[in-house]
């Protein structure tokens, strides 16, 4: 098995588990898993913080090592929009509360780098087809124009 098979994987078991925990209600631990996978992979793969939006959109996708289902699509006024096409457990779920809580990851990677996650729109969403849609900018910038697919519970 090459380390790309080895990769996918990892990510289908993992997403496995906890795409249906987020919908449960244990979903609390959804964060807490998502927050020690984050720092297991900042530190497995050596992350480091960035301050250009493309050069945080360029680390986020290093960090998952499958640059394929993690794809940069433009770079506009400090926003970097990506699109994420690995399968994902809460693909036409119409659970976009548990992709919500299921992104946490992301966006514990991205805080690290010194960035933020918007998911912009979600495959849980069944209407939403092909790939996730989301927006990484500055932790410290508020960009309302981007609107998440859901906001925080």
């Amino acid at each position: 098995m090459s380390t790309d098979e080895q990769k996918i994987a990892l990510y289908q078991r993992v997403n496995g588990f906890t795409g249906p925990l987020a919908r449960s209600r244990w979903h609390w631990r959804t964060r807490w898993i998502a927050r020690l996978l984050a720092q297991w992979t900042w530190w497995r793969n050596q992350g480091h913080t960035q301050h250009d939006v493309r050069a945080m959109a360029e680390e986020w996708r290093r960090l998952f090592g499958l640059p394929r289902f993690w794809q940069i699509e433009r770079v506009a006024d400090e926003v970097a929009y990506c699109t994420i096409h690995f399968p994902c457990s809460l693909e036409g779920s119409g659970d976009v509360a548990a992709c919500q809580r299921l992104m946490e990851y992301d966006r514990a990677l991205l805080g690290k780098i010194g960035g933020q996650l918007r998911v912009l729109e979600s495959r849980a969403d069944p209407r939403v087809r092909g790939a996730c849609k989301v927006a990484i900018h500055r932790r410290d910038e508020a960009h309302p124009e981007l609107i998440p697919a859901r906001r925080l519970d």
